[in-house]
């Protein structure tokens, strides 16, 4: 499976639990195609660069999954006649990218772990 990173704008017009409602069908989809869901960071009601659909603000969704490359097809095909959605954009992330998105994950990042520095002996040379 590979992992993905999805950023959608929604309509402002949605209150929270809309939206909400919008990103639970969004997950649904990813799910019942064989995905799991990693992250999913709300950014809020955003001001756009330019106008989409008449609007001029949206509210921003990112979302970190992992999925088989059907999965992705499917998505776009939903994405497509999804009423609440303004724009949306998926990447494909590389192994770089999803250590940095995902650092505590064991797939996606290194299993060691750096040590702490010892903060206490380095102090002691100093006075």
């Amino acid at each position: 499976m590979n992992f993905y990173e999805n950023l959608i704008i929604l309509d402002p017009k949605l209150d929270s639990k809309a939206a909400e409602e919008a990103v639970e069908r969004i997950k649904d989809v990813v799910t019942k195609k064989g995905g799991e869901v990693l992250k999913t960071e709300n950014w809020g009601r955003k001001k756009l660069a330019y106008e989409l659909k008449k609007r001029k603000e949206g509210i921003y969704v990112l979302l970190l999954f992992k999925a088989p490359s059907h999965a992705i097809v499917e998505l776009e095909r939903f994405y497509k006649v999804f009423e609440p959605l303004i724009k949306f954009l998926i990447i494909k992330l590389k192994k770089k990218q999803i250590e940095a998105a995902l650092p505590a994950a064991p797939e996606a990042g290194s299993s060691k772990t750096p040590a702490p520095a010892p903060l206490a002996e380095e102090n002691k040379d100093v006075q």
